[in-house]
């Protein structure tokens, strides 16, 4: 049968507005919340079955919503908001742990909020960023039109940068983040604008602190003031999602929003300020008896809740297929019509589109390395913030590594011992679950299934070394030094590389001992000017070190004095890529660098400009 040409139009119309594809405008592009949780637990909201905790906003939310029983996320929060931000395995866009350096996205990755933009969506995000410290990094770097970054972790009285520009509030990050976002899906609302709005708590992050009305709950249960303030960050938290929510509606926006809400990792279990959990607590928090804790890839430390609610479009059902966080981009770009950039590097998520849509009877036929952000080398003095030079890369062998390898039904789990007697056992440090049958990870059944595990681990071994053979995979960071921004940044414990006792921590460079002790920099000037160079230390503890740097053509000596920061010279810069490398020349001091708190920064400061420290304010 011949169709005319109305006919064809109208196929074309019935087919598409099926698929759910096709937004021709502002008023049908969804909007999409994508509300992030950090540290939150599995068990930590009462829909889940925790028998204390109350989540009455997020219950909600969870009842109008495809919920998924399967979805992981990475161990910790700066890697699996690499994936969820991009769509890429973290290590690929350099992203391999949390601070000294682990945690900056590669600058040439393109992020969801990128592709959003060039399909007309307003883009804004609010709370934990963790993606990169100094410029060229932060969220108004990477394609958001509104941010703030929030101190981690000030959760009383937030501080942090709006659009760059330092700012200080009297309010509570939970509620902060909130108002912020709403403001914005409002002004997008006004200016007929579809949006992408990523409200990233940092609840439940320790140290558990929470307003006292929130917390009085939990004492009147009998909790400690510890857990108390702890389950008291997730009410408050559920408050404010519950204010997201009753603006959405209220604004007439909630049957053309999408919503997602998750977590970045697993629940952990000690806080800074009170100390550890029992472990008669930790079994309180966790009904369900997960094995393990968020820095694990057993499933408590990687499974995380995701519910998305469509409104008109996804009728609430229960999904029980594995998805994983770095399936979000694709799907997201598949409900937008969002096309990807030519030339973007590949997305390693894959859409599951389909299983919201209601069918889940496809298979996904692909495998995923859920990799620990504690990288092990056989390098001297290599830890968790140390730098991936030749010599680290070189030292790399999965054999070494705590990770896991997962697909649509199983999972390898290497080098996690059992921490008690109702773990299972490792077989040559390795263990296989079935997740279908043993979601629990209780069985071992790797000596049932050799082919199968033998299978796996050549897979596992694989993929590991396309990570290490990768130039972009464990990439660290290449600091911007740039006159108009008034202070660039080298952060000491960010290094490309380091020579001899060196030893990188999460927020300094320790441990330098004896001439050779060194860490070398990636740099890049943004234009040839004069600066004044100053160095931070943690204390005043290396008084008596004299050390060097060397930047471009030019060597500056200096000693280190009682200033924790202190102008060691001033250099014109020539634009362009180089490298800083600070050593030790001697020590003339009666401490050694152990003893120091350490190197925390180099500050960059046009000549014809005076550094006042109490006055600056620089992300953490």
């Amino acid at each position: 049968m011949k169709l005319n040409h109305k006919q064809i139009i109208l196929a074309f119309i019935v087919f598409f507005t099926a698929s759910g594809l096709v937004f021709a405008d502002s008023k049908q592009r969804p909007n999409i919340l994508l509300i992030s949780a950090d540290d939150l637990g599995f068990d930590d909201l009462s829909v889940h079955g925790n028998p204390i905790i109350e989540t009455p906003s997020i219950d909600q939310l969870a009842a109008q919503s495809v919920r998924f029983s399967d979805f992981s996320v990475s161990p910790v929060c700066a890697t699996t908001r690499a994936s969820l931000l991009t769509g890429r395995h973290y290590y690929r866009t350099g992203v391999s742990g949390v601070h000294g350096g682990r945690d900056y996205l590669n600058k040439d990755e393109t992020l969801i909020s990128d592709m959003l933009k060039t399909n007309g969506y307003a883009t804004g995000t609010w709370g934990k960023w963790h993606l990169g410290k100094t410029d060229g990094y932060l969220p108004w770097d990477r394609g958001f039109d509104e941010s703030y970054y929030a101190e981690l972790y000030r959760h009383k009285n937030s501080i942090g940068f709006f659009n760059n520009n330092y700012v200080e509030h009297e309010q509570w990050v939970s509620q902060v983040v909130s108002d912020y976002a709403i403001n914005f899906m409002r002004k997008s609302q006004a200016a007929d604008q579809p949006f992408f709005a990523y409200v990233s708590f940092l609840a439940p992050h320790e140290p558990w602190l929470a307003p006292k009305e929130y917390v009085a709950p939990y004492l009147a249960k009998g909790e400690r003031p510890a857990i108390a303030n702890l389950y008291g960050m997730i009410s408050e938290m559920d408050f404010h999602i519950g204010r997201l929510m009753t603006f959405l509606k209220e604004a007439d926006l909630l049957d053309n929003t999408l919503v997602i809400f998750m977590s970045d990792n697993g629940p952990w279990w000690d806080s800074s300020n009170f100390g550890a959990m029992t472990k008669a607590e930790w079994l309180e928090r966790n009904p369900s008896k997960m094995n393990g804790n968020k820095g694990q890839s057993w499933q408590n430390g990687v499974k995380s809740p995701l519910f998305i609610s469509f409104t008109k479009h996804f009728s609430p059902s229960m999904v029980n297929r594995f998805v994983n966080v770095q399936d979000i981009v694709p799907t997201l770009l598949d409900i937008t019509n969002t096309e990807v950039p030519a030339g973007n590097k590949p997305i390693d998520g894959v859409s599951f589109y389909s299983y919201l849509k209601g069918d889940v009877s496809s298979e996904q036929q692909r495998s995923i390395y859920l990799g620990s952000h504690d990288v092990i080398s056989t390098k001297k003095n290599f830890n968790q913030w140390t730098p991936f030079d030749i010599e680290a890369r070189a030292g790399l062998s999965v054999d070494l590594q705590p990770t896991a390898f997962r697909n649509d039904r199983y999972k390898l789990l290497l080098n996690h011992g059992p921490e008690d007697e109702t773990y299972p056992m490792p077989v040559d440090n390795y263990m296989l679950f079935d997740m279908q049958n043993d979601p629990l990870e209780r069985v071992n059944i790797i000596a049932q299934h050799p082919v199968l595990a033998n299978e796996m681990k050549a897979q596992l071994s694989e993929q590991f070394d396309s990570f290490k053979t990768d130039k972009e995979s464990f990439k660290t960071p290449i600091y911007e030094i740039n006159e108009d921004n008034g202070v660039s940044v080298v952060n000491g414990f960010g290094p490309v590389s380091t020579e001899g006792n060196t030893i990188s921590k999460a927020h300094t460079l320790s441990n330098m001992k004896v001439m050779g002790d060194s860490a070398t920099y990636n740099i890049d000037v943004q234009s040839s000017t004069c600066f004044n160079i100053y160095i931070k230390l943690r204390d005043t503890n290396a008084v008596g070190f004299k050390a060097k740097i060397d930047i471009q053509d030019t060597s500056t000596t200096f000693m280190i004095n009682e200033n924790m920061t202190q102008l060691i010279g001033k250099q014109i810069l020539k634009k362009g890529p180089a490298t800083l490398t600070f050593s030790i020349i001697e020590n003339l001091s009666k401490k050694t660098w152990s003893q120091v708190s350490g190197l925390r920064r180099f500050l960059f400061i046009p000549c014809d400009s005076e550094l006042k420290p109490k006055n600056i304010h620089l992300p953490n």
